[in-house]
């Protein structure tokens, strides 16, 4: 004669196969070891309500979960997606970057600065690879915004520079004191976008730099 927990044991076992090699316990994994155990609870002793209530009440939490990630991924694809096309909408525009970097190569660079508020000076210093000053550029316009002034990469003397990676720094004073609200920016054309993954990376004539870093659209 079977007995109760012959049953139970047959059931488990049955359940426990179903589940072999599945590193995850899924939501069907979960509603099918919930259907077994009420089909194969003892009628002398069955499911506690209460308890029954708690593990419908884990279910349908799991449940939700499982439908918040697919979403999430789902909205995590769109999102590259967008951002890769945007990318792409920019090949041939001039592009204002935010960067203290750039590469030099045979064509004059538009570097530029963007003030907080007014100042009395500004420059734009460009050192080479060793942190040497090998250029300096006075930015006649002193108020807030962004300004810019093309480079033919020349160093102060007038010598060509030779190609290369510099860096920006820009140099403000107001009262005579030396203030620190000035951003470096480059103004160059997209010539190219690499697509690796969910990001996008615009190549251009001055370097490459991260979507994230563009600042605005220019003629």
């Amino acid at each position: 004669m079977t007995t109760v927990t012959d049953v139970k044991s047959t059931a488990s076992n049955s359940v426990t196969g179903s589940l072999t090699g599945a590193s995850n316990l899924g939501k069907d994994d979960f509603l099918l070891l919930l259907v077994t155990q009420l089909q194969n609870q003892d009628p002398l002793n069955p499911q506690d309500p209460t308890e029954f209530t708690s593990q419908l009440a884990q279910y349908s939490s799991l449940e939700q979960l499982f439908t918040v990630n697919e979403q999430l991924q789902q909205l995590e694809t769109t999102n590259g997606n967008v951002v890769q096309m945007t990318a792409l909408g920019l090949m041939g525009q001039n592009v204002v970057v935010q960067s203290d970097s750039f590469t030099l190569g045979g064509d004059p660079v538009t570097l530029g600065y963007k003030l907080s508020g007014n100042v009395d000076e500004a420059q734009v210093a460009i050192q080479n690879a060793d942190g040497k000053t090998v250029a300096t550029l006075n930015g006649s316009a002193l108020s807030a915004g962004e300004h810019f002034i093309n480079w033919n990469g020349t160093d102060n003397a007038g010598a060509k520079l030779p190609a290369g990676e510099y860096q920006i720094k820009i140099l403000t004073t107001l009262n005579g004191e030396t203030t620190t609200g000035g951003k470096p920016l480059l103004k160059t054309s997209v010539t190219g976008v690499d697509l690796n993954g969910g990001s996008s990376t615009l190549v251009t004539s001055a370097g490459q730099y991260s979507l994230g870093k563009v600042t605005s659209v220019r003629n």
